[in-house]
């Protein structure tokens, strides 16, 4: 009976919704055949349209991959771990963290960037998003503003890191490619660059595990002395752990130290 009384009533809310109603029509914004003005048609740059697409989409992981956040988020992961609690922060606060850390470091950088990019900025910007005038508006923007984000991968990218994936590319890539390439071409300094900061990141977390592990030991250690040994020793350490890091500032020394490691 109440099955019944549900279907009635949602019967009678759609009825009443058609009636009091009214129509709407939707435009149609699928990329279909447009008529040009000699009677003739034109499909639309599909090519064009999927490549802006495909360059906004991979601009998140770019800006990623292309800044400090690679190495202040493992490094504030290591610290995470190292102190024994798995969700404090949670994965979001940590993030949210080192983004804003990211345009903190980044923010000179950025700056140079928008100066040197500011003409073809504001000169004739596209008024569509997807199209070919908007294609090229961005691959000239882009081109005009990358020799400050050069600088910037050059002076944080360990040398013997560039120099290795400069040889590894003059012996792979094929010969008439080998022209134009330099050791700071963008296809060699940007893999450089992740691997420098990801060795660095791990340098500083070798540095940040050291004392947790030895007040791990010696925990354990005090625990195993008095036959306590049923006791976890993390019961203990995390509490001595968190004492530590309030005591000295950890996560500002942390936070100041990561943004002296980068060079401006």
């Amino acid at each position: 009976m109440k099955n019944s009384q549900k279907v009635l009533f949602l019967f009678l809310f759609i009825l009443l919704g058609h009636f009091f109603c009214d129509p709407v029509f939707a435009e149609d914004l699928t990329p279909g055949i447009i008529s040009t003005p000699q009677g003739g048609v034109a499909q639309p740059a599909l090519i064009t349209q999927l490549s802006v697409l495909a360059g906004l989409a991979i601009l998140p992981f770019a800006i990623m991959l292309l800044t400090s956040y690679v190495k202040i988020v493992i490094v504030l992961s290591l610290l995470r771990n190292a102190l024994g609690v798995q969700q404090a922060p949670p994965n979001q606060v940590l993030n949210g963290i080192a983004l804003l850390m990211t345009i903190y470091v980044m923010y000179p950088t950025g700056l140079a960037m928008y100066n040197a990019a500011s003409g073809d900025i504001h000169n004739n910007p596209p008024q569509e998003l997807v199209s070919g005038q908007s294609a090229s508006y961005m691959i000239k923007v882009m081109d005009s503003a990358k020799e400050p984000l050069r600088g910037f991968l050059e002076r944080n990218t360990l040398g013997k890191h560039m120099a290795s994936f400069y040889q590894l590319a003059y012996k792979s890539f094929p010969e008439n490619y080998r022209e134009n390439l330099k050791p700071n071409s963008f296809i060699v300094l940007i893999p450089a660059f992740i691997t420098s900061q990801l060795k660095t990141a791990f340098e500083v977390g070798v540095l940040i595990y050291l004392p947790f592990f030895v007040i791990d030991l010696v925990v354990s250690n005090i625990l195993l002395a008095m036959g306590m040994m049923m006791l976890s020793p993390l019961t203990i350490a995390l509490p001595v752990k968190l004492l530590l890091v309030v005591m000295v500032d950890g996560w500002t020394l942390l936070i100041q130290g990561l943004v002296l490691t980068f060079r401006q």
